[in-house]
Parts: structure tokens; C-alpha cells; sequence
């Protein structure tokens, strides 16, 4: 059926909990315990993202995914409790960013910007979009849940990244952009005669 989405039952949908509409801070050298390199931001990545935080789900928690069990999947032995091992998406995605942050401050990194940023500028570009990227995980609170797979050559359970997710249609909103698109030659836009400069970008 169009428009409709499927009645996913994901175990942490308890967890979830509106906070209400929340600004996001996306000047370019905001500060955050997440920005930078060192072991107090370490720290802050490691407290919501550091080894995927695995759970279990019961057959029945499974089931109500919409997934269906298989001989593949990794189960936790029935001395430690049993289920299905499994893991929050939302913990996947911000170990994915810390990963992307930390690689970037491994060592000095080359970039192809020349003359438009020094190399201080790119820098803070970098931290802004790592920012921008973690608050916007941490908004959305992604419960999907992966289910981990014995897989041949491998010691330890895979995680299964193949997985649905209740998604917005992204085509549609490109479609809604491209309809109200206002398409103006970039020497046309110059400040009118009532606008005001902000002291710093906002």
C-alpha cells in the first residue's frame, strides 16, 4: 500500500521518548564534548557508542521485526540467558561516526581545497560535519534493530546491516525542493537595503 509503513514492533521502541523540537548547533566552531581529539572527548564518543552495546531479543521480539529467524543467526547460549544477539541502530550509526572522527585526527590530512580553506578552516569544516552528523543520529534515535550471523571464515557473529528501516520517502521531499526551487544567479543576491550583518555566523 502506498504511504503506509510497516507496523515494525523494534524491542527499544520503549525507550523512546520525545523531547520536543530541539535546535541544533550548527555554527562552525561550536564547542562539544564531541569535537576534537583528546581522552575527555574520547570518552564522551566511548559513553554512547564504544562496542555497539549488543542486546538480545527473544523469538518473539524477532518475529515482531518483521524478520525471520535463520540457522545463521547468532544466538546468545542458554546459560547466559539465549536470543537473538542483536544491536541498536542507533549505536551502530554513532560508532560509524566516531570512526570517521577519529581517522580524521589520526594524522595531518591532505585535502584538495587549495586556495578556499586553509588547512585550519577544513579542519573546523570536518568537526562541523562530524557535529552536525552525530546530533542528527542522536535525534532520530534510530531503534532498528541488526541481528548478527554465524558466517563461514569468521570467529566471531557478523552483524546483518541488510535490514529494513522505517524510512521518510527521500524522493518525495526532492521532488517538494525541486517544485518550490527558487533559481536565482548568485550575483543577484546582495544584501537589501534593510538587512543587517550578524557579528559572526550564526
Amino acid at each position: 500500500m502506498t504511504g503506509a509503513y510497516l507496523p515494525f514492533a523494534a524491542p527499544a521502541n520503549e525507550a523512546i521518548e520525545s523531547i520536543g523540537i530541539i535546535r541544533f548547533n550548527g555554527t562552525l566552531d561550536a564547542t562539544s564534548i564531541y569535537r576534537g581529539s583528546s581522552p575527555e572527548v574520547n570518552a564522551a564518543w566511548d559513553r554512547i557508542a564504544v562496542d555497539v552495546r549488543p542486546v538480545r531479543m527473544t523469538l518473539e521480539q524477532l518475529l515482531r521485526t518483521g524478520e525471520k529467524p535463520s540457522p545463521s543467526m547468532a544466538r546468545y547460549p542458554d546459560e547466559f540467558g539465549g536470543g537473538y544477539m542483536a544491536t541498536v541502530e542507533v549505536i551502530h550509526q554513532l560508532h560509524c561516526v566516531d570512526m570517521l572522527r577519529r581517522v580524521t585526527w589520526s594524522k595531518d590530512q591532505s585535502h584538495d581545497h587549495g586556495a578556499r580553506e586553509s588547512h585550519e578552516d577544513f579542519r573546523i569544516h570536518l568537526d562541523h560535519c562530524i557535529e552536525m552528523l552525530r546530533q542528527i543520529i542522536m535525534c532520530h534515535g534510530d531503534v532498528t534493530m541488526l541481528t548478527y550471523d554465524w558466517v563461514k571464515g569468521s570467529n566471531d557473529p557478523f552483524p546483518n546491516f541488510n535490514i529494513r528501516h522505517q524510512c521518510r520517502n527521500f524522493e518525495k521531499v526532492l521532488d517538494w525542493v525541486d517544485e518550490h526551487r527558487v533559481s536565482i544567479p548568485k550575483s543577484k543576491m546582495v544584501r537589501l537595503e534593510d538587512n543587517v550583518n550578524l557579528t559572526s555566523p550564526p
